[in-house]
């Protein structure tokens, strides 16, 4: 279910831009994001040498505190950063704090873009006083508004973004999807052609609906049965949250698009939207 059109133009003074603007200001619920900044483990995809200075996430950290009306939390998990960074850049009032994470004992042939979401669902499980969350990376999002509103007008469904790309066809995703194996590529062949392609870099909503979303895709990563277990690397997190969202959620409750994020990989600087990503 789309917000609105995702291929919208950027916004400049528009009045959706204008309502978003008045409705961040005025709204009275409060937003936690959470995202992370893993590199202990060696990981070519993201391609992390040594701990990352400020720069790494600046664009992330500034957006979150200039935010029209506040009301927004952060956790950054992270398990490589200096305290000098740490010490620094944590916030007074708690609006960015980050917490350190030992992933030596987790599982080893888990890429660490896979990994992070068994990190944030066992961080979500020790706050049950949160209420809206999001998932989002850190590198290349920037928050434009506080989503908690719009979350509010559709507490059972999920806040996910999405990609031009279509699932089929495909061969990368049909290639990832095979990795898997089994039920998961069953599944995939059986999807219908242009079914939009969701991406794991930004998933929100309410606790509760993203702990249902966080569930069903670690279910899938930690899937014994998986193909590319059984080889010994697991590194399906974008291909296995299309599966395991579009699984457990009815279409209808999978938001995505416009106002809810700009257009991925269209490095769009816009303020129509509540996240823009790359």
């Amino acid at each position: 279910a789309y917000l609105g059109d995702p291929k919208s133009p950027p916004g400049g003074g528009s009045d959706l831009d204008l309502s978003l603007l008045k409705r961040g200001r005025d709204s009275k619920c409060e937003t936690v994001i959470l995202t992370d900044i893993l590199g202990s483990r060696p990981d070519p995809q993201l391609k992390i040498r040594g701990a990352p200075k400020f720069d790494y996430m600046e664009r992330w950290y500034r957006s979150v505190l200039t935010v029209p009306g506040g009301r927004m939390k952060s956790v950054v998990l992270h398990d490589i950063l200096d305290e000098n960074i740490t010490n620094t850049y944590t916030t007074r009032d708690g609006a960015v704090s980050f917490r350190k994470v030992d992933i030596s004992g987790m599982d080893p042939i888990m890429g660490l873009n896979d990994l992070r979401f068994l990190l944030f669902e066992e961080e979500l499980n020790k706050h049950p006083e949160w209420d809206t969350v999001f998932l989002t990376d850190i590198r290349d999002v920037v928050v434009v508004h506080n989503p908690c509103s719009l979350v509010e007008e559709r507490p059972d469904a999920l806040f996910v973004q999405s990609e031009k790309s279509s699932m089929k066809p495909f061969p990368y995703v049909r290639g990832k999807f095979e990795e898997m194996g089994g039920k998961y590529l069953e599944w995939y062949d059986a999807v219908p052609d242009q079914t939009n392609l969701l991406s794991p870099g930004l998933i929100g909503g309410k606790r509760s609906v993203v702990l249902k979303a966080l569930d069903g895709l670690n279910a899938v990563m930690t899937d014994p049965e998986l193909a590319s277990r059984k080889e010994g690397k697991v590194k399906i997190n974008f291909v296995a949250a299309n599966y395991a969202f579009r699984t457990n959620f009815d279409s209808k409750n999978i938001v995505t698009g416009s106002p809810l994020h700009s257009e991925y990989w269209a490095y769009e600087n816009r303020t129509d939207v509540y996240f823009r990503h790359k």
